[in-house]
């Protein structure tokens, strides 16, 4: 039957709806601190009334402790009645039933709101959100006397004359805190099970009900609210939710209102899930659910939202952000008008929004008066003919590295070339740009083009560029800013092909799996989303750690690396796990050995695969939040350690030239076993793995994204894919899926859903990621039933940049150089620790800011620059430069003397070769000859260590434990092998082996017979 926005509804209550039409409640804090009704929320309420159905009043609290937010009305007590009534009046008096909400904040009650008084819960577990506090334990008592709060704030919402309560059983409040795995721990009858985590929300219900009936409050309306997932590990998922509403439906409440951000939301759990969650409700509910009521909301501002939720499945639907633009909202749409989308500056009294209300809604308010110049004047320039003076002009374009010389050829009207001198840029990342973005431009005749993903900055700096030749050729660039952007030629082609071996990703983990299978006699076809291929390798140091005794040991040990040693063979045995202990005790017998034939005078630089397997199992022991420990698995970090240098040797063969006249050590690597290509950063392995991989006939899909792993007989046989111009990949491969497409680094949600181990993930934090590493490789192999571990640890890069989060800007160094001083002038950590002890330690100084100084012998060994690159950061403060150290000080804001004496103190240590302030391990030059230098660094997400579960032959995982065939992953997509902290130099040592065995695994594994 279809349902209509008019039809009038007659609730299980017996009472009667004029239509289908809410008002959503929205917190407008317009509530007396006292939690009292005001004069502006009755003005407020009654200004919206009168053609819904019915307007619900937002978040009422039931118990003076339990507000969730500031101006929250209450329904604690009997003297908060006569507001309510006048609220509730105001609501009726012109035709619409007043629903009041009932709830109590449970863990999210702040203490500030509520008098100091520490939060309660289910358990005491701390909500996910900033400066949470740890909640008491509700006793049984507290319990139950809660459900009496519930039913007294029913009892006054009668007597205050509403329609009607809506139990407030969302929003992470306290109702869904009992339901929820994470928010109760318990183990008595109100918690464990699922079924005993229902038992609070049911008897909330049962006794509000029974409330109404006692005071024979005909047609008196009940309605739940609930939110359908919560992103927590554990949390709630949608078969949960299902189960609690098919549970509650039973007691016949008169509907359901679903809280989410849109009435086609999809999961917020898997965010790649495209199934809506009303197309799930519906599938899943019982008999006795689908009698029910269901209420949509979420982005539903026109008529048309509003019919196609009814047609999606919805009984009811609520109208929130609409409803403060348009108080009229039913009659406009009823005369099919067009609702606003924004509110004028100067409406405020007008639409009656309280003023803490109109702070809120700052990005709904806009001067229609100055919209209307901008409109106009967007116009003139649309409507406007270009006139150039004819000619070449040389400008530049603003690149990651330095200024890019361009010649752009301009005729009367158009632009005819333009020629970028790229030979400064970094290769790989930016080729796309070069390639693609002038040709846009020319073929639409316009700036107004869309950037290049992952190559942002070079990508403006060539719109910049050819905007500074318009400029110069007489004309006004905003006109060719205004035109419309190049039309996108959709395809409906679908292509399909059959190949040995299919690998998703074209970083360092997917070209050695490629270049494996190769090797290996098997075709592979390759596909990466991004319109360049090197993922997160292109952008990284270089480096991959491999023990290599032989050629290590023709370098000198600096000073502090014999005492480093010697400490770690005092460690007690006690502290490593039984896995390892056999390697550990050969470990100590090596080092005694070394440091027996050798002094600090005369000692050459050590290294051994046990002393990398050892460091790696001891830099990843972290314990989480919660007091739990994880540490690498055994079998996989003894696969990595073995065969890395294998690797190195691989990557020779295939034509990688490493440096071999230094041992280079990244941040965090714990030692020096870097083995460094001559190219900068990871572009010399992109560039001859592709090339070995395009020479030998692989074939490689750019723009091309995964959207699903085909299974066939619980076997992984192809995967889907889409173009971004829209055509369809399907590809069958007769050994399997490799999945290397990264970790989830520049994903914050996910990031912030999965972690357990920093105090906070702000949603501001920036990456020193690919935007493409998005968890793309975890979304297809859990599909497929994979096995998560590590999920809830990420690792932080402590020298970052503070704007941007790459890692190479500034003067970056080996960590034996490293000088980190705060904004205070002092140095604050050992700069030989791990990145996440380094990261921490910074994120406690001030602004999370600090400064890497350095001088002129220092600036000669920093990696990844040039004269040109440092200029240009000079310029734009990415760097700064002093004659003297005072004169640093004072650039950079700080005490004169405090660095003066901070750089002296550093310097004794260098020469005593022993820190007396942090114990730093190692040290290489003093500071000491001007100019100098300081570089600002702030912690920037750089590491996922949690991934899908792997076997020793790079083997997915399922939940059981056993391998799904024909699916492989190899790199940051996969978990268990960091733990909880990646060394230095450790990802490309992992990316490279794992990809390797990933393909050689594969080749000796058919999934489709031929």
């Amino acid at each position: 039957m279809t349902k209509h926005i008019f039809d009038e509804i007659t609730l299980n209550s017996g009472a009667k709806l004029k239509n289908r039409v809410f008002m959503a409640p929205m917190t407008i804090q317009a509530g007396y601190f006292d939690g009292s009704v005001t004069s502006e929320m009755v003005d407020y309420y009654r200004f919206r009334s009168g053609d819904a159905a019915a307007l619900i009043v937002e978040s009422c609290f039931i118990e003076d402790h339990g507000r969730g937010f500031p101006g929250a009305i209450g329904i604690d007590t009997d003297d908060k009645i006569v507001g309510l009534k006048r609220l509730a009046s105001a609501i009726k008096e012109k035709g619409s039933k007043a629903i009041l909400q009932i709830y109590h904040a449970g863990r999210m009650a702040n203490p500030r709101l509520n008098a100091g008084e520490t939060p309660i819960s289910a358990s005491p577990v701390a909500a996910l959100r900033p400066d949470a506090s740890v909640p008491r334990e509700m006793t049984t008592h507290q319990i139950e006397q809660m459900i009496d709060y519930f039913k007294e704030a029913t009892r006054r919402a009668i007597e205050a004359g509403f329609d009607g309560v809506e139990i407030h059983g969302a929003n992470t409040y306290l109702i869904q805190q009992f339901f929820s795995p994470h928010s109760n721990r318990r183990q008595d009858e109100w918690g464990g099970t699922r079924e005993n985590r229902t038992k609070f929300p049911v008897e909330v219900l049962k006794q509000v009900q029974e409330v109404a009936k006692a005071h024979n409050a005909k047609d008196f309306i009940i309605g739940y609210r609930f939110s359908p997932e919560e992103i927590e590990e554990p949390g709630i998922r949608f078969e949960d939710t299902m189960f609690l509403l098919n549970t509650l439906a039973e007691y016949d409440p008169d509907y359901f209102h679903i809280s989410a951000n849109s009435y086609k939301r999809t999961s917020i759990v898997n965010q790649e899930d495209t199934e809506s969650l009303i197309n799930k409700y519906l599938k899943l509910q019982s008999d006795k659910l689908a009698s029910i009521p269901l209420m949509g909301v979420g982005s539903i501002s026109q008529r048309e939202h509003a019919e196609e939720a009814l047609s999606l499945g919805y009984d009811l639907f609520s109208v929130g952000k609409a409803y403060l633009v348009e108080p009229d909202w039913v009659e406009k749409i009823k005369r099919h008008e067009k609702i606003e989308e924004f509110v004028d500056i100067h409406d405020q009294r007008i639409l009656h929004l309280p003023s803490p209300l109109w702070k809120i809604m700052d990005f709904m308010i806009l001067d229609k008066e100055e919209e209307h110049r901008k409109y106009e004047r967007l116009k003139k320039l649309q409507n406007k003919k270009v006139e150039f003076k004819p000619g070449t002009y040389n400008v530049f374009a603003k690149g990651h590295n330095g200024n890019l010389p361009m010649k752009v050829e301009l005729s009367k009207d158009r632009i005819l070339s333009v020629h970028v001198d790229d030979s400064g840029e970094s290769e790989g990342i930016a080729n796309p740009v070069f390639e693609r973005l002038p040709q846009d431009i020319i073929d639409g005749q316009t700036l107004n083009v869309d950037v290049i993903s992952g190559a942002t900055v070079t990508s403006q700096g060539i719109i910049d560029g050819i905007a500074d030749a318009i400029e110069l050729a007489g004309e006004n660039p905003d006109v060719l800013r205004a035109r419309p952007k190049p039309v996108v030629k959709w395809s409906n082609e679908v292509i399909e092909e059959t190949t040995d071996m299919v690998v998703i990703g074209t970083g360092g983990a997917g070209l050695s799996a490629a270049a494996t299978a190769i090797d290996c006699g098997k075709t592979v076809t390759m596909l990466e989303k991004f319109p360049a291929i090197g993922g997160n390798t292109i952008r990284t140091g270089g480096q991959v750690n491999a023990p290599e005794p032989k050629w290590q040991n023709s370098f000198h040990a600096l000073s502090g690396e014999r005492e480093t040693l010697s400490h770690l063979i005092e460690t007690d045995e006690s502290e490593i796990d039984d896995a390892y202990i056999e390697d550990f005790r050969k470990l100590k017998a090596q080092i005694k050995a070394y440091l027996e034939e050798t002094n600090d005078d005369k000692a050459y630089l050590f290294d051994s695969v046990e002393l990398h397997r050892i460091q790696t199992y001891l830099g990843g022991k972290r314990t989480d939040k919660h007091g739990k420990e994880i540490i690498g698995q055994y079998n996989l970090v003894k696969t990595l350690t073995d065969n890395v240098l294998e690797s190195v040797n691989w990557l020779t063969d295939k034509g990688v030239h490493f440096d071999r006249s230094f041992v280079d050590m990244p941040v965090g690597a714990l030692w020096r076993r870097g083995h460094k290509p001559m190219k900068s950063q990871g572009l010399e392995y992109v560039e001859t793995l592709s090339g070995f991989v395009k020479a030998n006939n692989g074939r490689i899909y750019t723009e091309t994204t995964a959207e699903k792993l085909i299974v066939e007989d619980n076997k992984v046989v192809g995967v889907e894919a889409r173009r971004t111009n829209g055509a369809k990949v399907k590809i069958y491969a007769r050994h399997g899926v490799i999945l290397a497409t990264g970790g989830f680094g520049a994903n914050t949600k996910m990031l912030q859903q999965y972690n357990t181990y920093w105090d906070n993930i702000p949603d501001d934090i920036k990456t020193t990621n690919s935007p493409a590493i998005k968890g793309d490789g975890i979304r297809l192999g859990t599909q497929a039933g994979a096995k998560l571990v590590g999920m809830g640890f990420s690792q932080m890069m402590p020298i970052s940049d503070p704007k941007t989060g790459a890692l190479f800007t500034g003067l970056v160094v080996t960590p034996s150089n490293f000088v980190f001083v705060n904004k205070e002038g002092k140095r604050f950590v050992n700069e030989f620790e791990s990145r996440d002890v380094l990261s921490k330690a910074a994120l406690n100084q001030r602004d999370g800011i600090f400064y890497m100084i350095a001088d002129e012998n220092i600036k000669a060994l920093a990696m990844n620059t040039s004269e040109e690159k440092i200029q240009n950061e000079l310029d734009d403060g990415t760097l700064v430069k002093a004659d003297t150290l005072e004169e640093l000080a004072q650039k950079l804001g700080m005490p004169e003397a405090a660095l003066v004496e901070t750089i002296k103190a550093y310097n004794r240590f260098v020469d005593q070769g022993h820190d007396d302030a942090f114990d730093k391990n190692a040290f290489d030059l003093k500071i000491e000859k001007a100019p100098f230098y300081a570089t600002p660094r702030k912690p920037a997400v750089h590491h996922t260590m949690g991934g899908l579960s792997i076997n020793e032959r790079a083997q997915v995982l399922n939940i059981d434990d056993q391998v799904i065939e024909g699916l492989y992953a190899s790199g940051e997509v996969a978990g268990g092998i960091h733990a909880g902290n990646r060394l230095g130099g450790n990802a490309l040592a992992d990316i490279f082996t794992f990809g390797r065995i990933a393909a050689q695994t594969a080749s000796q594994n058919p999934v489709i017979e031929e």
